[in-house]
This record gives structure tokens, C-alpha cells and sequence, in this order.
């Protein structure tokens, strides 16, 4: 990840430097500066915002009755992200030629701790909701695709969006104290990931005007993959511990629309800030899975106790809202 985040920083200062070195004034699109490579206009630009992300992940497997240790096998898993506010930063090269453009972007948010819900999990089958710590909330997207200008306001384009969110779930804390004090007294451990990986193929509409630019995207055929283990490590014995886990997965298809809006605050001959807004749904529905499996150690040999599965109908569901600035100078 922090690769990735080294390279949207390179990218930057690649884009960049060409455009500062030889533009001319303010080019109209937000960039850097502009500059031309054989007959092709480029379009670089950088930004930086503040992101708001909410989700929730709904997998309603009915109680079978059974449990392992402190994990039911089948279980409801009911999961939000609480405050999921981050510092984003992006980069974006764009290539114009008569009527047609291309463009590649990529993003990423300043790590950051957040908090997370589980209404319902497998710990004595949701009795409580729980509250974790999430470490190291990582997003990022990258972004390419072209687009066809119908007149000098409007453009037809389509592109592939991919998006990477992470966080991994610790310090769990129910109301009751029962797992702060199992962990507490026999040294217990509960804990587990999220992980989604979101593909996103889009058609939408570009408006363009003296000050500002318009964009709605939407993409009908989404497809989602998240995946939730919750571990819990119940120990008997000092040499006597079981390993339970929890394995949440789903992959469906669904809906996305997003829409941002640029303007651009000329301050001076060559400075120009721009201010951006973005907001963006997602919907995907269809079976959820979960996959139990718990695991004896005893004397250093493992041994495999017992392992359930089951399924429900369930639900993905996220909207981001994102305001920002960039700031353009030219020579």
C-alpha cells in the first residue's frame, strides 16, 4: 500500500513538471499545467480533500444452535463502518485530441484508525453488538477510460473503476465486558479483517462551462468481493487452545452512480484555484456465505473438530461524499 501511494506521488510530480516549465497562463482544465505531445493536448492535475466513507454489510445466516467454543457455527453478521472521514489524495493525466480524450487517475486516503460495529457477529450469536478498533483503514482506486465531446458542453464517456478498501478489526468490546474480561483473565484473543475489491465498469455524461464541469457516471453491472474471518483463539490450557474461525464472504454484482462537480476561482493571471465535490451509491445484493471451522491444539498437535457452513440473502451498501481544492500556477 505504501508503494502505491509512492507512485500516485510520483505520478504527480511527473504530470507536473512538464506543465509548469512550459505552460503558458491557465489552461481551462484543472491540471497542473497543460502541454503538447505531437498534436495531443495533456491535461495533468493533482488534488487533495477530505472523504467521507460509510458502509454496511448485512449476511443474515439463521442461528443453527450450534456453537464451537464462543463463535456459533451459522450466525448473522450485521458489519458498519462508524467513521470512516479521511484525507485523500489523487493524481489524474488526461490527453485531448479534436473531440476525443482519454484519461488515467489513481487514489488513495491517508491511513487512519476508525471504529467499527458488528449489531450482530458470531460471538454467543450477536447476544451484544460489538465495537472494534479499525486499524489501518487503507482505500484506493484507480481510474481509466476516454470520453467523445458531442459539442462544447457536453461529452459521452465510459470507463473501468477498481477499488481496494481495508481494515483490520482489534480491541473488540461488548457492553457486558464479557470479552474484555475473557481476554483479560484466560488470555483469550478475538479479532479478524475486511477486505472488498470492487470493479466498476461505467458509461456517463460530462458537462463543461465557462467556471465549472459537471460529471454523472453510472454503472448497472458492479461487482463486489468482500470478505470478513473473525478468529477467536479460546484458550483451555496453557497447552490446550482452540482456534475458531468465522469466514464471511460475498460476491455479487450491483449498482453505482456517482456525480462531482469542479469550479474554478480565478485569483489572479496565472492562479486559479478549483474547488471539487463528489458523492457516490453502491448497492450490490444477492447470497452471502459463512464457513465456521474450529481447530484444537493440544501438546503442539492440531486436530480438526468440527467445521459448518450456511448461506443467506444479503446486502452491500456505501456511499462516499468528498469535497477537496486543487491549485493551478502557471508560467
Amino acid at each position: 500500500m505504501d508503494r502505491f501511494r509512492f507512485a500516485i506521488a510520483v505520478l504527480a510530480v511527473v504530470v507536473c513538471l512538464p506543465g509548469l516549465a512550459t505552460g503558458q497562463g491557465i489552461p481551462y482544465s484543472e491540471g497542473c499545467g497543460s502541454f503538447g505531445l505531437g498534436g495531443v493536448q495533456v491535461l495533468p492535475s493533482v488534488r487533495v480533500g477530505y472523504q467521507h466513507l460509510a458502509l454496511n454489510l448485512n449476511i443474515p445466516v439463521p442461528f443453527s444452535g450450534s456453537f464451537g467454543e464462543e463463535l456459533a457455527t451459522q450466525s448473522e453478521l450485521d458489519f458498519k463502518l462508524q467513521d470512516g472521514g479521511v484525507w485523500i489524495g489523487a493524481a489524474q493525466v488526461e490527453a485531448r485530441r479534436d473531440r476525443y480524450s482519454a484519461f488515467l487517475s489513481a487514489e488513495a486516503n491517508a491511513p487512519k484508525n476508525v471504529r467499527i460495529l458488528t449489531a450482530s457477529d458470531p460471538f454467543w450469536y450477536g447476544t451484544h453488538p460489538v465495537e472494534w478498533r479499525g486499524s489501518r483503514l487503507e482505500w484506493w482506486a484507480l481510474d481509466g477510460g476516454g470520453g467523445i465531446d458531442l459539442n462544447a458542453a457536453l461529452a459521452v464517456v465510459g470507463g473501468l473503476r477498481l477499488e481496494h478498501l481495508s481494515v483490520g478489526l482489534a480491541d473488540p468490546v461488548d457492553p457486558t465486558g464479557i470479552i474484555q474480561a475473557f481476554q483479560a483473565i484466560y488470555n483469550d484473543q478475538y479479532a479478524g479483517d475486511f477486505l472488498t475489491k470492487t470493479w466498476l465498469p461505467y458509461v456517463g455524461i460530462r458537462t463543461v462551462g465557462q467556471y465549472y464541469r459537471g460529471l454523472l457516471r453510472f454503472s448497472p453491472v458492479v461487482f463486489a468481493d468482500a470478505k470478513i474471518p473473525l478468529r477467536y483463539r479460546f484458550v483451555n490450557l496453557p497447552t490446550n487452545v482452540a482456534f475458531e474461525e468465522a469466514d464471511y464472504t460475498f460476491k455479487r454484482s450491483g449498482l453505482w452512480i456517482e456525480g462531482s462537480f469542479d469550479s474554478d476561482v480565478q485569483v489572479s493571471t496565472n492562479f486559479r484555484w478549483t474547488l471539487w465535490l463528489k458523492g457516490s451509491w453502491l448497492q450490490v445484493r444477492g447470497t452471502g456465505r459463512e464457513g465456521y471451522r474450529l481447530d484444537n491444539v493440544a501438546g503442539g498437535v492440531a486436530t480438526q473438530l468440527l467445521d459448518d457452513s450456511g448461506s443467506a440473502s444479503g446486502s452491500y451498501t456505501s456511499y462516499v461524499l468528498a469535497v477537496g481544492m486543487s491549485g493551478v500556477y502557471g508560467f
